[in-house]
């Protein structure tokens, strides 16, 4: 059974040990976010009328944003299983390569071959919350199009600026794509940011 689950930030592997990019987080801490997002804005528009929602009252359990990603996303479960194979393939060719490797000793060959080990599966559930992570942007940005929305604001806040300059990006792919802007304003005192949409 597959969960979702946070790991951390992307490891770097080497014969000397292990370090972390704490530049290239896990794609799990913007998942609730997706997740709420989503509910917030799938539902029937009335022309002109401006709609509200706050997010973080309820924080949905890992359980229950697989479940609302999986009813948005048919294929979410093949995506899952490719990524978890594509993950597992890179790791046994890291650790053949390692092998291999006659620029290390074979004392250094095998601490880094340990290293990787180790990581495992710390990278393939990295590789599955990247790949759920994406299904839902990619369902936001069709819910976009459906919705005919002008713009999302939110609190500025880091986590919201990444899932929107994601959401950028999957609406480029749309065919047609959907121009979007991010800004940042001040309103009432607050810094908010601002996914602004031009439809065609």
């Amino acid at each position: 059974m597959m969960t979702l689950k946070y790991v951390g930030p992307k490891p770097l592997i080497s014969v000397t040990g292990v370090e972390f990019d704490h530049n290239k987080e896990d794609k799990f801490v913007y998942l609730s976010i997706v997740a709420e997002l989503i509910q917030a804005l799938d539902h029937e528009y009335a022309k002109d009328q401006r709609y509200t929602c706050v997010t973080g009252q309820r924080p949905l359990t890992p359980d229950m944003i697989l479940s609302l990603l999986r009813s948005r996303d048919s294929d979410l479960a093949q995506e899952i299983s490719d990524r978890e194979a594509i993950a597992t393939a890179e790791i046994n060719s890291e650790i053949e390569h390692a092998h291999h490797n006659r620029l290390l000793n074979e004392e250094e060959r095998e601490v880094l071959i340990k290293n990787i080990e180790l990581l495992r599966s710390y990278r393939i559930q990295r590789a599955i919350n990247k790949t759920v992570y994406y299904s839902g942007i990619t369902s936001l940005a069709h819910i976009i199009q459906k919705g005919d929305i002008d713009y999302i604001a939110a609190p500025m806040y880091a986590i919201f600026v990444h899932v929107f300059h994601s959401i950028e990006g999957a609406l480029q792919k749309l065919r047609p794509p959907i121009d979007s802007r991010i800004d940042i304003y001040e309103e009432n005192g607050h810094l908010n940011v601002q996914l602004k949409l031009k439809h065609i």
